[in-house]
C-alpha cells in the first residue's frame, strides 16, 4: 500500500504522473519529517478510533479533543508537529483542513501559555571541557574516529546530522588548513551547498585538521561515508553512522572526562562553539561565518548562553559603585 505520508492522495490518483515525478513528491519533506508525520497521523487515526470520531475529514472539535489530551503530558513543539501532520492529510485529499479553524488556535494559545514553550538546551561544551574529553580518549580506532569527531564538529560548529552525511571526498586536507564541503544542511533543504575552512591550529592536541587526518589513515578511508560504525573487534563497518551516534560518543567521552554530570548531546559541540566564541569576545559577524546562520534570522543568538553575564556586569556597576 502507497504511504499517503510520501506521495499526498490527490496526487498519487493522478495515472500522468511518472515514478521520476512521485520520487520528487516524496524529496518535498525530509525522511525525517515524513517519519514524524507519519506517526503522528497513526496516533491520531488511534485517538479517533477510541472515540468514535471521523478522521477525514476531522472537525475542529475532534482536533481539540486530541490536543488537550495530550498537553498535559506532551510538549508545545510535538504537539504542533502533530497538527502539522493532520494539517498534511486533509490538504492531500483537498480537504480543509480542522488545524485552521479559530477555536484550535485558541486553544493551542492557551496551552502555550499554560505549559510554555521554552526550549530544552543541552549543556554547551566549553573549549576546556572539549580538551578533557580529548585527553581522556584511549589510542585505538575507535578513539581515532571519535576524536575526530569531536574536534571537527566542535570547530566548525556542525550540525551532528551535517556530520553525519559528510563523506571522504568532501574533505580536502591541505598543509595549513581543511575545506569541507557540506552538501546539505537543516537551513539548506534545496541542496545549494557550502564550505567550511578549517585552519591547522598550533595545539596539536585540539587540531581538528591533524584529528581527521589521523582517522583517514587509521582507517584507510578513500571513499565513501568518512564516519563510519566500527564492530566489536576493531573494524570498520561500510555503513555510515548516524547522528544518534555521534550523540553517543559525545555523551561517551564526557562520561571517560568525568563529565557526565552535565547534559552533553550532538548539539553540544555546535552550541559550544558559539558560546565560547561570544565569551572570548569573537563578533557575532565571525561567528555567523562558521555557523551559517542567516545573519537576519538572529538566531545565533539564543546560543549565547553567555548573555546574562551581562546583566551580572550591569549590576556590580550600579550597586558596587562607589559614593
Amino acid at each position: 500500500m502507497e504511504n499517503a505520508l510520501t506521495i499526498p492522495p490527490n496526487v498519487s490518483r493522478l495515472p500522468a504522473l511518472s515514478e521520476r515525478a512521485r520520487e520528487y513528491v516524496a524529496a518535498s519533506r525530509s525522511a525525517r519529517t515524513r517519519k514524524l508525520y507519519a506517526d503522528a497521523w497513526q496516533e491520531f487515526q488511534f485517538f479517533c478510533s477510541q472515540h468514535g470520531y471521523a478522521e477525514l475529514p476531522a472537525t475542529p472539535a475532534t482536533v481539540i479533543d486530541f490536543i488537550t489530551a495530550l498537553a498535559q503530558r506532551q510538549r508545545v513543539n510535538t504537539l504542533q508537529i502533530k497538527l502539522a501532520a493532520i494539517a498534511f492529510h486533509h490538504r492531500g485529499r483537498e480537504l480543509p483542513s480542522p488545524t485552521e479553524s479559530e477555536s484550535v488556535k485558541l486553544v493551542m494559545t492557551g496551552i502555550k501559555r499554560t505549559h510554555g514553550i521554552a526550549v530544552r538546551q543541552k549543556a554547551w561544551l566549553s573549549r576546556a571541557e572539549l580538551a578533557r574529553m580529548i585527553q581522556a580518549l584511549p589510542n585505538d580506532l575507535r578513539a581515532s574516529r571519535d576524536r575526530a569527531i569531536l574536534l571537527l564538529g566542535y570547530a566548525g560548529a556542525f550540525r551532528r546530522s551535517e556530520l553525519a552525511t559528510l563523506d571522504v571526498e568532501d574533505v580536502r586536507i591541505m598543509d595549513a588548513e581543511m575545506i569541507v564541503a557540506v552538501r546539505r544542511s537543516k537551513t539548506d533543504q534545496e541542496g545549494r551547498g557550502a564550505k567550511k575552512r578549517i585552519p591547522m591550529l598550533d595545539d596539536e592536541t585540539l587540531c581538528p585538521v591533524r584529528a581527521v587526518r589521523a582517522w583517514l589513515d587509521a582507517s584507510a578511508l578513500e571513499s565513501g561515508a568518512l564516519f563510519r560504525a566500527i564492530d566489536r573487534w576493531g573494524h570498520v563497518r561500510s555503513e555510515r553512522i548516524t547522528d544518534k551516534v555521534i550523540a553517543l560518543v559525545v555523551k561517551d567521552a564526557a562520561k571517560r572526562a568525568g563529565l557526565e554530570s552535565r547534559q552533553f548531546a550532538g548539539h553540544s559541540l555546535r552550541a559550544g562553539f558559539v558560546t565560547q566564541a561570544f565569551r572570548d569576545g569573537v563578533p557575532e559577524w565571525q561567528i555567523i561565518e562558521v555557523t551559517g546562520h542567516s545573519p537576519k534570522s538572529g538566531v545565533v543568538r539564543q546560543y549565547n548562553r553567555a548573555a546574562s553575564e551581562g546583566q551580572i556586569s550591569a549590576i556590580r556597576r550600579v550597586m558596587e559603585h562607589p559614593q
